[in-house]
C-alpha cells in the first residue's frame, strides 16, 4: 500500500460539511458563474488606489485569457471602484453641454421624441463632469463594500494586495502555467488556494506525525527506566501498537484513508490504553493476579469511553465520524490486548498454600 492511498492529504478531508453538501455548492456556484475561490491573481501596491490602478492594468491580459478559453471569467475590485485615473479618464470624455445637446439634437432627427424629455439626462451629465471621484469611504454600509473589501487587503499603511478571482473553465481547471504567462512583467501573480492549503495541511500533518512517532519513542524509554525491564515494558507497549494496527488495518481494508484527525484518535488510544496496560501489567506483578475489582473498574472506565466514542460514528460530520472510527473500537483493542498479553512474571515468587 503506497503513502498516498493510507493518507488523505487533501485539507478537504478535514471539512465538517458533507459530500453531498460539498456537490451542491459547486454545482450551485457552477449554475451561478461565480467563481470557486480557487485560483487567485494577486498584485501588491503601496495604497489602494495604486492597487487598484494595477488591476485595471492586468484586466486586458485575464480578457485575453478568457477569450483563449484559459479561464471562464474573473472578478476585479476595480469593477465596484475605479481608480481615480479612470474616473478622471472617464469624467473627461463626458461632453460639455453644449456639445451633447448637439449630439442630441441630430440623434433626434426624424424621431418622435421631444428633447425637453431628456432635459433630466443633460443635467446629469452636466452635473457628472464636475463630481468630486468616488472612494472607499463613500461605498460604506453597501453590498459593494462588501465585495470590495474581500479583494482588496491591507497589510499595512503602505502595503495593499489586491485579489482577483479566476473562474475555471466548465468540467476543467484553470492552466495556472498558461496565466502566469500572461501576467509576465505585470507583477503579478497566479495562486492556486488549494495547492497551497494542500502543501500547508501536508507540512503539519508531517509534523504530527513525526512529534507523534517522537511521543511513543520518549514513552517507551520512560517506561524502560521506571519498570527496569524489557519484558515488563514491552508488556505495556505491545497491547497499545496492536490495537493501533489492528484499528488502521481496519480503517484502511474499509476503503478510509486516514487524515490528521484519525492520527489524533491513534494518540487518544495510546493515552486511554497505556491506563490499561500498566494496571494489568502492576497487578500482575504484584499479585500474580489482577483484582476483581480493579478489573471492574476498567471494564466500567473502557465501556464508558467506548459509549462516548462510539455514537460519533452515528454523526453526520465526516471528522466526528473519524474520531469515533478510531477511538471506540481501538479503546476495546486496548484493553482486550492488554489482559491477552500479561501473564505473571516468572520470577515472582509462587504463592504459598496453607
Amino acid at each position: 500500500i503506497h503513502r498516498q492511498s493510507i493518507w488523505d492529504t487533501q485539507l478537504s478531508a478535514l471539512s465538517p460539511i458533507s459530500p453531498q453538501a460539498l456537490a451542491l455548492n459547486a454545482q450551485l456556484r457552477q449554475q451561478l458563474g461565480a467563481p470557486d475561490a480557487v485560483d487567485l491573481v494577486t498584485i501588491r501596491a503601496p495604497s489602494l488606489d495604486a492597487a487598484l490602478a494595477a488591476a485595471e492594468r492586468i484586466a486586458p491580459r485575464l480578457q485575453a485569457l478568457q477569450q483563449q478559453g484559459v479561464i471562464a471569467g474573473y472578478d476585479s475590485p476595480a469593477r465596484y471602484l475605479p481608480s481615480l485615473a479612470t474616473q478622471r479618464a472617464r469624467q473627461s470624455a463626458l461632453p460639455d453641454p453644449a456639445a451633447l445637446q448637439a449630439r442630441l439634437d441630430a440623434a433626434l432627427q426624424g424621431l418622435p421624441v421631444k428633447p425637453a424629455v431628456l432635459a433630466p439626462f443633460l443635467r446629469d451629465v452636466a452635473a457628472a463632469r464636475h463630481l468630486p471621484p468616488l472612494t472607499r469611504p463613500a461605498l460604506a454600509h453597501t453590498t459593494f463594500a462588501l465585495a470590495l473589501d474581500g479583494m482588496l487587503l491591507r497589510q499595512s499603511a503602505n502595503a495593499y494586495t489586491a485579489l482577483l478571482p479566476l473562474r475555471a473553465p466548465p468540467h476543467a481547471d484553470i492552466d495556472d502555467a498558461r496565466v502566469q504567462a500572461a501576467l509576465q512583467g505585470s507583477g503579478a501573480h497566479i495562486i492556486n488556494l488549494g495547492t497551497a492549503s494542500t502543501d500547508l495541511y501536508n507540512g503539519y500533518l508531517r509534523t504530527a506525525a513525526g512529534l507523534s512517532l517522537a511521543g511513543i519513542a520518549a514513552i517507551a524509554v520512560l517506561l524502560l527506566v521506571v519498570l527496569r525491564s524489557v519484558v515488563r515494558a514491552a508488556r505495556v507497549l505491545v497491547p497499545l501498537l496492536a490495537a493501533v494496527l489492528v484499528v488502521v488495518a481496519g480503517l484502511l481494508l474499509s476503503g478510509v484513508q486516514l487524515t490528521l484527525l484519525h492520527l489524533v484518535g491513534l494518540m487518544l488510544i495510546v493515552a486511554v490504553g497505556s491506563n490499561y496496560a500498566l494496571f494489568f501489567n502492576r497487578g500482575q506483578d504484584e499479585t500474580g493476579g489482577i483484582e476483581p475489582s480493579t478489573l471492574a473498574s476498567l471494564l466500567f472506565a473502557n465501556l464508558t469511553t467506548v459509549a462516548g466514542f462510539a455514537p460519533l460514528l452515528l454523526s453526520g460530520v465526516p471528522v466526528l465520524q473519524a474520531i469515533g472510527a478510531t477511538v471506540a473500537p481501538g479503546a476495546l483493542l486496548a484493553l482486550l490486548f492488554s489482559a491477552m498479553l500479561s501473564a505473571p512474571d516468572k520470577t515472582a515468587a509462587p504463592a504459598q498454600v496453607h
